[in-house]
This record gives C-alpha cells, sequence and structure tokens, in this order.
C-alpha cells in the first residue's frame, strides 16, 4: 500500500505517478477488452478517472474529498484488474437499477473492488474505469454479495 500521510501536493505527485504507470503507460487490458478512463480534466493536471480512485464524494459539501483508504490501495487497481481471472478474485456483471450494466472485480480477501462499464466507441468495446475502493464494512460488503447473488449469467 501507498503511503498517504505528509503533504498533500507530494502524495498527489506519487499516487498520479501510480495511475500513470499503471493506465496511461501500461496497455490495460479486461478480459481483452482495453481500459479507458474518464481523461477530462477537473483539477490539473489530473484527470477526473485518477480521482474517482482516490476521493469519495462528501455528501455534505457535495465535494469529492480524499478517501485515505482508497488512495493507499491505488497500486492494486490496475494487477486486480489485469489478474480477474485469479481464484481469489469474483468478476461478475451487474445491471443497475438505471439500465447500465457494470463489471465488478472484486479482490474480497483484501476488501477491494475496481468497477468497469462496457462502452463501445469508434474503436470498438472496451472496459471504461468507473472507479475503485476499499470495502468498508459489513453493509457494502453485504450490498456486493446480494448484486454478486443477482449477477448477469
Amino acid at each position: 500500500m501507498v503511503n498517504v500521510n505528509g503533504d498533500p501536493h507530494e502524495v498527489f505527485d506519487i499516487l498520479y505517478g501510480i495511475f500513470q504507470a499503471d493506465f496511461q503507460c501500461a496497455d490495460r487490458q479486461l478480459m481483452g477488452l482495453r481500459v479507458w478512463w474518464n481523461r477530462r480534466i477537473i483539477d490539473p493536471p489530473y484527470e477526473e478517472g485518477f480521482w474517482h480512485l482516490i476521493t469519495r464524494k462528501d455528501y455534505g459539501s457535495g465535494e469529492r474529498l480524499l478517501d485515505f483508504r482508497r488512495a493507499e490501495r491505488l497500486s492494486w487497481c490496475g494487477p486486480t484488474i489485469s489478474n480477474c481471472t485469479d481464484g481469489c478474485v469474483k468478476v461478475w456483471d451487474y445491471g443497475e437499477g438505471d439500465g447500465r450494466v457494470r463489471t465488478y472485480v472484486w479482490l474480497e480477501p483484501n476488501d477491494y473492488i475496481v468497477i468497469l462499464e462496457k462502452k463501445s466507441n469508434r474503436l470498438g468495446t472496451v472496459a471504461f474505469l468507473v472507479t475503485a475502493l476499499h470495502v468498508d464494512g459489513r453493509q457494502k460488503r453485504e450490498d456486493l454479495e446480494r448484486k454478486y447473488q443477482k449477477r448477469q449469467t
């Protein structure tokens, strides 16, 4: 895990370096589909896709704030995707209430999940990186188990 204590600018630089190595400079794939992310810049020089891997929405302020548990596990995101066929990883598609189908890649023994969505574009189908997070409670774990039980086959 990454040490996320210290000067915030230095921490963001370290985390962004991991993101660049794992996604920008690598040909990351999910079961043969190229992994893409939201490249819109919301806080230069960081893409929105990066922020969704290290922050969590604060419903009080409406802002995205650093989530230390997510951020310290950022280096797990790329390898979890690439090694999704490993026996300790659960992978499934689930139809969300809004009609979107999302792919869940759950490194269950380590309480870490990556969520992607298959999207078609002019180059074909890609796995669009939605978010990744530390499963930090019984309720979230039960929600994932429920989604796994109701997965698409």
